[in-house]
């Protein structure tokens, strides 16, 4: 029997994406992408890319792994056994002012705007900090960047953080049942759930935490040591990522999008109805800060960051922002 006969344009295209992906590898264009968590939209940028073959295009072979935790993330890039993280604005400063932590980099920032919200429930709501004095909020891990976060939130607004509990909620409506159970007041998720809970209809009040404390949300890091040696590879990476993220945007059905995230476990895309609300919105905070600076470190929401982590005793008083960031590898992506 004899098998499937496989289109000639089909054969070809495979053909020479093999052919890429040898030279890549032959050429040294290997590398290693680790997400803070497991598979979600909100790492749409890096997962589309992959599954589009941008990457394949600009002649590189990536690696994505999933993380466990932002502080992991972290830790895999200072460890060499990635070249390339995301992780929050505030998590990458604070961890640049500890022993080890000036080895980080970042080199674009994916997400200008906060993606996390404050969830609670209409019948107890939480609408600012002031009212979770005394309270019990869920974040997504401790030490993350969900709790300095909080702790920022409440450093703002003159609270002392030992006045507001903390404990691990998952990042998913699931955390409305623990509400309701009476163990959180409030959880801190990414901003799919809120998506997720007004396209069920389901009662809640949420608002976002730039509100309060307006933050870097999500950069690329490297370390430091190799960013120079990486050049090639960063500025590969950063092009990749911006022309998918481009093509994201003009995709007016997503359909083309969604396609080529059907080879990752993604929970979110098995909700066909939500899954493109859930994207949109993280479509929308690539562009908080103007089309014009998507993907750039933008200096005064860095610096702004910076002060208010400060104030929260998180990075020493006095500090320039611009000491953990670097815009030459997106400017060069970007020419």
């Amino acid at each position: 029997m004899t098998g499937p006969t496989i289109p000639r344009r089909a054969a070809l295209a495979a053909g020479a994406a093999l052919i890429t992906l040898s030279d890549a590898r032959a050429q040294g264009r290997a590398m290693t992408f680790v997400t803070p968590f497991a598979f979600i939209l909100a790492f749409v940028d890096v997962l589309h890319a992959k599954g589009g073959g941008y990457f394949e295009r600009e002649g590189l072979d990536v690696t994505i792994e999933q993380g466990r935790g932002s502080a992991m993330a972290v830790q895999q890039i200072l460890g060499g056994n990635a070249l390339l993280s995301r992780t929050g604005g505030g998590d990458h400063m604070r961890a640049s002012t500890r022993p080890g932590g000036e080895e980080l980099l970042a080199v674009a920032t994916i997400s200008q705007g906060s993606p996390f919200y404050v969830v609670s429930r209409p019948e107890a709501p939480i609408r600012s900090p002031e009212e979770m004095v005394g309270k019990t909020i869920g974040v997504l891990s401790i030490g993350g960047a969900t709790e300095i976060l909080l702790d920022v939130m409440l450093a703002a607004r003159g609270i002392d953080r030992a006045r507001v509990a903390r404990v691990v909620a998952p990042n998913s409506p699931a955390s409305m049942q623990l509400m309701e159970q009476g163990r959180i007041d409030a959880f801190i998720p990414s901003a799919g759930v809120p998506v997720a809970l007004r396209a069920a209809n389901t009662p809640h009040v949420a608002w976002n935490t730039d509100e309060v404390a307006p933050i870097p949300a999500q950069c690329y890091i490297v370390r430091r040591a190799t960013a120079g040696q990486n050049a090639d590879l960063i500025v590969r990476f950063l092009r990749a990522v911006k022309r998918s993220l481009d093509d994201m945007l003009a995709d007016r059905d997503l359909s083309r999008t969604m396609a080529n995230l059907r080879g990752f476990e993604i929970a979110e895309m098995r909700n066909a109805e939500t899954a493109p609300l859930v994207l949109r919105n993280e479509m929308s905070y690539w562009l908080s800060a103007g089309r014009e600076n998507m993907l750039r470190n933008v200096p005064e929401r860095w610096q702004r960051g910076y002060d208010l982590l400060a104030a929260a005793g998180f990075v020493p008083a006095g500090g320039r922002a611009s000491a953990f960031y670097t815009n030459e590898f997106v400017e060069r992506a970007l020419s």
